[in-house]
């Protein structure tokens, strides 16, 4: 083998090595841990946003509930004036025994509203309840799609690697001169730098030469570096 079918052979691992950098930036197994994880986000933004409200209906209650110990110990006090016997005055037994039958009026709303935030809570708590096995599952999905890029990213950086030091080895055996050349002309002419004659055409544009250039071209000295007129990639015959 010349070095001209080397540089064939480092041109074969460049556009593999080119190939499985695309596949392992694209592998399937990314876009489904992209799901997976996407589908976790919007369950935690869910589950976040249910915390929340319980959270709120859980403050509101607890308000409520201070209030009603608040008005107890009122009502309590005020029970204590109307049936401690300090007081005589019909006028201001009459007031306390009023204001006593108001505080009882309002612990009783303020109960009422108690059990109406008890009331709001129960689909909260179940809808907590629910989007909790929802993420946990989501969360499974999340470390199973991850395992399963692990595997295929390292079964496609073995096969980069490999190409990658069968290059290393290769290049060795081709001139500074000729990688140069090819590397400049691989780099601007979409990742394909050097490419058989075959007959009368290039198989880096698959373009047939002329006749009269195919033959000029063959008759060159072999060690001679030749491109093809129509692509300028070097040609190896």
């Amino acid at each position: 083998m010349t070095a001209f079918d080397d540089l064939l052979v480092v041109q074969e691992l460049d556009t593999t090595t080119d190939q499985l950098r695309h596949r392992l930036a694209t592998l399937p197994e990314r876009a489904a841990l992209t799901t997976a994880a996407a589908s976790r986000d919007d369950v935690t933004a869910r589950l976040s946003d249910a915390e929340a409200r319980r959270s709120a209906v859980r403050r509101e209650q607890k308000r409520i509930e201070d209030e009603v110990a608040s008005v107890e110990d009122k009502a309590t006090h005020v029970n204590g004036q109307l049936y401690g016997g300090t007081i005589t005055s019909p006028k201001e037994l009459e007031a306390l025994q009023h204001e006593l039958d108001g505080l009882h009026a309002r612990q009783h709303d303020l109960e009422d509203h108690v059990i109406e935030q008890m009331e709001l809570a129960e689909p909260i708590d179940e809808e907590l309840t629910s989007l909790a096995q929802e993420l946990e599952t989501a969360e499974q999905r999340v470390t199973v799609a991850t395992a399963e890029l692990d595997v295929a990213a390292a079964e496609t950086t073995a096969e980069l690697d490999a190409a990658t030091a069968r290059r290393a080895e290769t290049v060795t055996t081709i001139p500074d001169e000729l990688l140069a050349r090819y590397e400049g002309i691989r780099k601007r002419a979409g990742g394909v730098g050097a490419a058989r004659l075959a007959g009368n055409r290039c198989e880096g544009c698959h373009l047939a030469i002329p006749s009269a250039e195919a033959e000029e071209i063959r008759r060159a000295p072999v060690d001679e570096i030749v491109v093809c007129p129509e692509c300028d990639r070097i040609l190896v015959r």
